[in-house]
């Protein structure tokens, strides 16, 4: 019995993805659960585990290649040997397609190779690939474009032109990558759909650092948690816009922006409502480790409600996030400093950090989200957090 291995759904709105890597060679056994290829998109980079214990019987979507969601990329056959009944020659002829194809016939040429062949005028025959068979990868392109710049900024001739080039570095283009690309896109998409307004608060974290320095946490989950208490008293902005109306969501799941070296993921925490600080403080870690090394679950990118972002773990202050679409909202979170502060005509120094909410002034107004923020801050500032743990 065999299994299909497809292209998962890696996002909401994500189309297709790209096989980076098989991780197990053609009818080589996997167990179950052990990580049998790697696959990519704008989103995210992930390995996708053996549905089964199995031998890898059919590899049908190589290295590179870029196919649309719910393409079938292998097929696992159930127990631990390999399928023994194919044709000797129908064997042969999938392997040369897969490996052995010269990449001299442009139709072998991978979606993202070609991709970017077109994009930067590049001739692929004047390429020596590295990739099985002799395939060109993305990271060839890639090293050619740069090896051929190195070629185009040469010094100049003579003694003044020399020194010029050395005195004056050569400018360098980064071409981008589809995440990079991607992100780009989303961005201004969000811009030019929603209507974007941004609010600011100021935050005393003294009640919060009092907690988080007993029990060795960050801000994060206990900004988390007064998130959740502010979409319960304004569940508005635990929204969607569609062209029916405002798609209030009934599950309450928050997306927490990570940094990622090619750019931005957004793992949910779905259900937040349900946990107490040190379980999210545990999930937030977990997640970010995760994302970061590739192993997120198709799942744990998807059906976020509310996003917010930690700008302030490398020092900024003020923030205008963009809407992670389709979402109406997302709090972005200043580095917590310690500020003179006026109370009650004194002055007291106090941990001070700016809360900035990007909201969609199509579904809320100024007053809402004023509303909603002023929840926020009353929790992190007046919470009995001993109770929450």
């Amino acid at each position: 019995m065999a299994i299909d291995i497809i292209m998962p759904q890696l996002g909401e709105t994500v189309a297709e993805g790209t096989v980076i890597k098989w991780l197990v060679p053609q009818n080589g056994h996997v167990e179950k659960d052990q990580p049998i290829l790697e696959v990519e998109t704008d989103k995210v980079a992930l390995e996708i585990p053996a549905p089964a214990s199995g031998a890898l019987s059919e590899i049908l979507v190589r290295e590179g290649e870029t196919v649309a969601v719910g393409t079938v990329l292998g097929r696992l056959e159930i127990g631990g040997q390999p399928v023994e009944t194919r044709s000797q020659s129908d064997t042969e002829r999938r392997q040369e397609g897969l490996a052995g194809t010269s990449v001299k016939e442009g139709e072998h040429f991978s979606p993202a190779v070609r991709r970017l062949a077109k994009e930067y005028g590049v001739d692929l025959y004047q390429i020596r690939g590295t990739g099985a068979g002799g395939r060109i990868t993305k990271t060839d392109v890639l090293a050619y474009l740069e090896r051929q710049r190195g070629i185009a900024s040469g010094s100049p001739s003579g003694e003044i032109g020399d020194r010029a080039a050395q005195e004056t570095p050569a400018d360098r283009l980064i071409p981008l990558t589809s995440m990079r690309r991607t992100i780009a896109q989303r961005m201004v998409e969000s811009r030019r759909t929603a209507a974007h307004a941004t609010t600011f608060f100021e935050v005393d974290f003294r009640a919060v650092d009092t907690c988080r320095t007993q029990h060795n946490l960050t801000y994060l989950p206990f900004v988390v948690h007064a998130v959740v208490q502010g979409l319960r008293a304004y569940p508005i902005l635990n929204s969607s816009w569609t062209d029916e109306g405002i798609l209030c969501k009934g599950a309450i799941n928050i997306g927490i922006a990570v940094a990622v070296e090619d750019g931005l993921l957004v793992p949910v925490i779905a259900r937040a409502d349900r946990y107490g600080l040190l379980t999210l403080a545990k999930m937030i870690a977990d997640l970010a480790h995760r994302a970061r090394t590739k192993q997120l679950k198709p799942d744990e990118v998807q059906g976020g409600t509310f996003s917010i972002t930690n700008h302030g773990g490398m020092g900024s202050v003020f923030s205008t996030p963009i809407i992670h679409q389709p979402q109406i909202a997302i709090l972005g979170v200043g580095a917590v400093c310690k500020r003179a502060v006026v109370l009650d005509d004194a002055i007291a120094i106090r941990p001070i950090g700016i809360l900035s909410l990007s909201f969609d002034h199509r579904v809320i107004d100024g007053a809402t989200a004023d509303r909603f923020m002023h929840k926020v801050k009353d929790c992190l500032e007046h919470e009995r957090w001993e109770h929450h743990l």
